[in-house]
């Protein structure tokens, strides 16, 4: 029974770690369980396991043995077993599943997957049940950030492959959010999504002044708001003190550095959602209801303004989105002179 045991394991971890990686586009490590001999043997028997991490929660994989007939109340209960000796969400895993154990599973929120057809998992609000039949992402009125930050970086960076799980890291988005930017640029047009193995790239046919010209009418500003403070001196937490790193500059301030725009007499930041809500917790001053009684300004942005190009500072095109209408002709000026500097630029 062991011998047997070992092989199904190894047949199905290949098919496990590839469709459970794909469908959530995270980089999935499975190891071997070591709870195994604290079991009983009447639990033991009929599965194999295996430990992982999906979303920051710890699962156990309990791979069901092509002789076990467990009726979906039995395997409810094996779950609550063991559930008793792991933290983790227990799911099964089955090699196939009729439509009667899958609505009765369901109707037990007992989490499964079937690799290449189906997977539920309640406890972490996934239920991707044939997921391939799942209508594409409509096109929409404007990207969404992580959409926009993918076009922008890919206008403004030399890159390799991109896939969701390689970029996720650069981004400091999850897998998921880059995977489901990747649908969004396809579903407008913007790029095409290959297959290549059992992960998906994002491809751009276009030149980069095409495709910037082509997005142009979903693009829209970073900022989402902006803020005047008032503090003597300026507080310590926009040199690292308080955050992770100096803020990043913005506003006019950045688009002095792209153009011979004079830079304001006041600092201008940039900031992310995150770091935002870090600002508002410390002691920065008081903020101030107009820009004139301010001795520095906040724009908070829809995405962590150093991202797109990893530098500290905003990037040019989500300046050009931010400026692009202004109405004060020096700024407008300057907007076209920092597109102007761009080499794939049409002017």
């Amino acid at each position: 029974m062991l011998e047997s045991k070992r092989a199904v394991s190894s047949k199905r971890r290949r098919q496990l770690h590839d469709y459970v990686q794909t469908v959530l586009h995270v980089q999935l490590s499975l190891e071997p369980w070591d709870g195994e001999e604290r079991l009983p043997l009447f639990l033991a028997q009929g599965f194999a396991f295996l430990r992982s991490d999906i979303l920051s929660s710890p699962v156990l994989f309990a791979i069901v043995a092509s002789e076990n007939d467990a009726t979906p109340s039995e395997l409810a209960r094996r779950r609550d077993q063991l559930q008793e000796v792991t933290a983790g969400i227990v799911v099964f895993v089955f090699d196939h599943l009729s439509s009667y154990m899958r609505a009765r599973l369901i109707d037990q929120e007992v989490a499964f997957v079937v690799p290449g057809n189906q997977l539920y998992i309640p406890h972490l609000a996934l239920d991707l049940r044939e997921y391939f039949r799942a209508r594409p992402p409509v096109s929409a009125s404007s990207l969404s950030p992580v959409a926009q930050v993918v076009l922008f970086r890919h206008l403004l960076t030399e890159h390799g492959t991109w896939t969701p799980s390689g970029l996720a890291k650069d981004l400091r988005y999850s897998a998921m959010s880059v995977g489901r930017a990747f649908d969004v640029l396809h579903a407008n047009g913007i790029a095409e999504i290959e297959a290549t193995g059992r992960s998906k790239q994002l491809v751009f046919s276009a030149d980069r002044a095409e495709l910037f010209e082509r997005a142009r009418p979903l693009l829209r500003s970073p900022v989402k708001s902006s803020h005047y403070f008032r503090a003597y001196p300026l507080p310590k937490g926009f040199f690292g003190a308080t955050l992770p790193q100096s803020l990043p500059i913005g506003g006019e301030m950045a688009l002095s550095e792209h153009s011979m725009l004079n830079a304001p007499k006041n600092p201008h930041f940039a900031v992310g959602p995150s770091n935002w809500k870090t600002l508002r917790a410390g002691e920065f001053g008081p903020e101030v209801e107009y820009k004139e009684e301010a001795n520095f300004s906040v724009d908070v942005w829809r995405y962590d303004p150093d991202i797109v190009t990893g530098e500290n500072k905003a990037d040019p095109l989500s300046l050009y989105m931010q400026f692009h209408d202004h109405p004060d002709e020096r700024v407008a000026g300057a907007v076209n002179e920092l597109m102007e500097r761009l080499p794939w630029s049409q002017g």
